[in-house]
This record gives structure tokens, sequence and C-alpha cells, in this order.
């Protein structure tokens, strides 16, 4: 649906507080500010507090940097961070101590603003804010800018949050900033909305709970072979991102698991593709297996003799070979894909290292949906699209089995990693994209277990970067429908 206008209610009334004041409300924004000791507005009257103390000496500095209050107890408040003569030209950031009261639900739309003003124009400036749970951050969103003079300049920024029970944190950020030059923040305004007003949070939503849901897919891979009665096996193909060869003699059962092998062909058994997005991926000089509960008569018939479903709680046990060292390109994947529709859900992408970019994903992995993946380039609104990374901790996710799901309810999608939530997706937030509710999405969707080689974004592989042998093991699919909707049909 469109998305939702969110109003705050009541009338604004001073509070004298030492402290930035947050309030989480059901079903009304709420702004607070400015950030000056003693100056906070609310906009309502009932409400959730959360608190951010403003004092300076409760927001820790970059260790080259320090902190101060300018001008406290006024409406010209503001906290400076300024870095130290001695450090020459650094990065310097000044972030809030988390914030103390009532913690967040899962699904809280935070909306963070400010104005920021540099003594030093031209360098780039960074708003954060962040979720918080046991002094570790599970998610964040920030925004970015360059001003070119010292007035100052309004930023905000939106974050979705993930987890019940997390508080926040603020940070503001400078590159290269010289010693003794300064950035300063004030009208810090900080509003939270509690979703699902008159309704069971997603979080609450699981049907993979006997109380909620009835299993409707069970695969434990326990054979000799795969079952081609309810897996198609993809052979002599290949997709357009990678440097592959699919064929079915990489796709085997054994041990109990699903096995999908990638492995470097030799000289002799390269393939080419005329019609590859890009000269680097012409030539395949890898092989690998792909399966699906796609209808045997092709896309467009699906699910008329294999499995396909709408909503529900899909989730796979796996072991991703992604590791960080000889594991460029290597891509395994579940995801699911409308039937007749355009519409695609991809509850894990995982990636191999060492990338061609600055950060490692190995040890995490990405969440997507898509309202089609066939259309145009990621920018604007023709690709409609909505993803993030999967916080998974200290967990290496190369290193054993992990289940991988996605609980897709006719109100959100909920990201899970072991069993814990790891991102969300609420379609009736202010921002969710509206595919989620038109017709690339009113379809019945069926199940895609397969691994890529190579990309032009994560890098190509190669023999001083790439091992020669991988497999992708899946040892269970299991997916659950819910009660409710069973009773609806």
């Amino acid at each position: 649906m469109r998305t939702r206008h969110v109003s705050s209610i009541g009338r604004a009334r001073r509070l004298r507080t030492g402290a930035l004041a947050v309030a989480v409300v059901a079903g009304a924004g709420l702004l607070v500010g400015p950030a000056g000791p003693g100056q906070a507005t609310e906009e309502a009257i009932s409400a959730v507090r959360v608190s951010i103390a403003d004092e300076s000496a409760a927001w820790k500095p970059s260790s080259n940097a320090r902190v101060k209050n300018l001008r406290p107890h006024s409406p010209a408040a503001a906290l400076q961070l300024k870095a130290r003569r001695a450090t020459g030209v650094r990065s310097v950031w000044m972030r809030s101590p988390v914030s103390t009261g009532a913690a967040m639900t899962a699904s809280s739309t935070v909306r963070a603003t400010a104005r920021l003003q540099t003594s030093q124009p031209g360098r780039r400036l960074t708003f954060r804010v962040q979720e918080i749970v046991a002094g570790r951050v599970v998610a964040s969103r920030s925004t970015t800018l360059k001003p070119g003079s010292r007035s100052w300049r309004h930023v905000g920024v939106t974050l979705r949050t993930t987890r019940s029970g997390s508080h926040l944190r603020l940070v503001t950020e400078a590159k290269r900033l010289r010693g003794g030059q300064h950035v300063r923040a004030t009208d810090i305004r900080v509003a939270v909305t509690r979703p699902h007003v008159g309704g069971p949070a997603c979080e609450d939503i699981d049907y993979s709970q006997p109380d909620q849901g009835v299993e409707t897919f069970r695969e434990d891979f326990d054979g000799s072979s795969i079952d081609r009665s309810r897996w198609r096996v993809r052979d002599n193909t290949f997709l357009n991102q990678d440097k592959a060869w699919i064929t079915k003699d990489a796709v085997s059962v054994q041990d109990g698991h699903l096995d999908i092998r990638g492995r470097r062909l030799p000289d002799g058994e390269h393939k080419q593709n005329k019609n590859a997005l890009y000269p680097a991926n012409v030539e395949r000089d890898y092989s690998t297996g792909y399966v699906d509960t796609m209808d045997g008569a092709g896309y467009g018939n699906a699910a008329a003799d294999r499995f396909g479903q709408k909503y529900g709680h899909f989730e796979i046990r796996a072991w991703v070979p992604s590791e960080p060292t000889m594991s460029r390109g290597i891509w395994p994947a579940f995801w699911l894909r409308a039937d007749h529709k355009a519409g695609e859900i991809d509850p894990m992408e995982s990636y191999g290292g060492p990338t061609i970019r600055s950060f490692d994903p190995s040890s995490s992995y990405e969440w997507n949906s898509w309202a089609d993946t066939a259309e145009g380039s990621m920018t604007g609104i023709t690709k409609r699209q909505t993803h993030g990374r999967a916080d998974v901790g200290a967990d290496k996710i190369w290193q054993g089995w992990h289940t991988y799901g996605v609980n897709w309810s006719p109100r959100c999608l909920r990201y899970l990693y072991d069993g814990r939530t790891v991102g969300i997706v609420d379609f009736d937030a202010p921002g969710t994209a509206s595919y989620f509710r038109e017709s690339s999405f009113d379809d019945t969707f069926h199940i895609r277990l397969n691994m890529q080689v190579g990309s032009s974004y994560w890098g190509w592989p190669d023999a001083e970067h790439t091992r020669d042998d991988f497999s992708y093991k899946v040892d269970w699919v299991r997916v659950h429908q819910g009660k409710d909707l069973l009773a609806d049909r």
C-alpha cells in the first residue's frame, strides 16, 4: 500500500530536563529537541519516555577530539566537536550514550534529524542513528553531506529497528578535519513510531510455531539422489551475473544433505556465453548447480506439479562456503520467486572473500526483496527493492550449519538467522515501497537453491583468490503456513 502519513498528537509543551527526550508513541510521530540541556519539546500527551543524555560529559568523542556544550539552557544550545590541534588532518566523531528508559519494539521506525555546522567547509559530515542490544550495534543507518559553506545544514536519517528490547545511540562524524577545526550539532530531534496499532507486531507473527501454523513442505534430503518430482535440476545453462556454467552433475544428495558443488573447469572444458552482460564473464571457467521447485513446464506454469505458496515461514539449514580467503566470487543463495508474476524474496545471499570492496562480507549475508529483478538498473524507482545486511554478531557463518529463513505474512517480512530476527520490512510503515501489496507479490512463490561464481560488484574468481573446489550444503528445507491464512481459503 502507499506510504501512510504519521502525524503528532497533543499540544507542544516545554520540558525542563537534563536529557534529550525520545518518546515512543503507538501510531503517532513525535519530535523531540533541541539538544541543549534543559531544552526539549514534546509533542505528545501520552508517551513512553526514552532518554539520551545531552551533557557533553556523557557524549564520547574520538581520542583525537573533544566535545563540549555551547550556550546551554538557551534556544541556541549546541554540542561542539573539535579536533585537537596536535592531530593534523584526521577523522573525528562523537557519539551519544545509549538511550535509557523504555526499550524499542521490533519494526519501530526511528527518524533522527539535526542541524550541523562546520568551520571547515568541503569536509564530509555524517549523522548516524544506531540500534543497540547488549552494547552491540545490530542496525545502523546514516546520511552524509559535504557542506560548501559554514552555514547550518539540516540532516535526517530513518532506521527501522530489528529487535525487541533494543535502545538507540546517535553519532556525528567529520572526515579529515584539521586540528582546531570544529563541527557543531543542534536541534537534535528523534521521532519513534511503534508499529502495528491494533494488531500483532511482526516479531510476534511466526507461522513455524504450532499455535500459529502448520507444515506444508518438508525436505530432508535423506535419499541417495534428489527427488525429481519435487525439485527441478537445471542443466547445460547459465545465469547473466556470474562466470559459472550450470550442470546437473554439480548437484548430488549424500550423507543426508543436498550438495551443490562448484569447481574450476579444466582449460579444455570452458564454455562460451556470447550474450554475457560483461566481457569478464563471456568465458565460463567454473561449473555449479541450481535446483528449484518450479513446474516442469517452466516459468509461468510453476507450482502446478511442484511446490509454491503465498505467505508462510520458509527456512533452510545450510553450510555456506563463503570463507574470507580463497573464496572470491563464491555466491550461494536461498531465494523465492513468484510463480507467474515478477516478485522475489531472498532470505539469504552469502558472498565469499577477499572481495574487491573495502569490507569483508564473508561472515554476514544479504537479505533482499524485489518487485522485478528483470527491470532496469538498481537506481531510481524502476527497480523497486528492499535489502539489508544480516547482523550475525561474532558468528562465522562459513564454519558450521546455520538456519536462514523468512516469515512472510500479509503485514510484513521478517528475516531470521538461527531463529533470531535480523531484518524486518513492515508493509504499513512510512517509506516502505508499495509493491508488496501490488501484483508482483500477489502470487504463489517457489523455492530456489543455487550457487553463482563471481560478480562485477564483489569481484570475479581467479586462481589466486578462489579455490578450485567448494560446496554449498543444505541439510533440510521447511515451509509452514499460517492457520489463519489456511482458514481463509
